[in-house]
């Protein structure tokens, strides 16, 4: 866990090449779905990506996961707020409720930009890397002034309101980027 300022940024590293593989070729098979019409002005997938393969449905349980245990972690460092991890009802509809409900793969090239955006009202965002080239953009927070250095397996979420961005950059390669969000979703009754 990083706290910048009041904010919570937390990071897992996976180690999963043949997850990694098969994501990345999904990417590339798939190709640009969005005409760089949305913040990725680069080759972007639509973001139903965790329901339709098998490679991105584990990544996405990998997410949930971390989200839940981020949450927990979070809740405690607040000593105000520790209480509700002991409370079942709390916490199985604001913290263990917590799904992926959309998830997209990117493939940016040399000085392609991702522009400043959030993800409000979601719970969670997150961008999880795949051998990602030298001299490439970082996980930009442009209103933190803060910066997170990527790297291969490199998983970071962090609240949906905060902006985000990837800045343009001379690179060689391709920089693959899967993003997404995630909310609670208590029960139906």
């Amino acid at each position: 866990m990083e706290k910048i300022g009041d904010e919570y940024v937390f990071v897992k590293m996976i180690d999963d090449e043949d997850m990694n593989t098969r994501i990345v070729n999904r990417v590339c098979d798939i190709g640009d779905e969005t005409s760089r019409m949305t913040n990725v002005k680069a080759d972007c997938t639509l973001g139903q990506l965790h329901w339709e393969y098998p490679e991105f449905t584990k990544l996405a349980e990998i997410i949930e996961e971390f989200c839940i245990e981020s949450s927990l972690e979070m809740n405690m460092d607040n000593k105000n707020h520790r209480h509700r991890v002991g409370m079942p009802l709390w916490n199985n509809l604001y913290i263990q409720s917590q799904k992926v409900i959309s998830m997209w793969g990117t493939r940016s090239i040399s000085e392609e930009v991702t522009t400043p955006h959030d993800h409000w009202p979601c719970t969670w965002a997150f961008c999880y890397y795949i051998d990602p080239p030298e001299g490439c953009s970082n996980l930009v927070f442009p209103t933190l002034g803060k910066e997170i250095q990527i790297e291969n397996g490199k998983l970071v979420i962090f609240r949906g309101h905060l902006i985000h961005e990837a800045i343009s950059k001379e690179f060689d390669g391709d920089r693959f980027c899967i993003a997404g969000t995630v909310v609670f979703s208590p029960p139906q009754q």
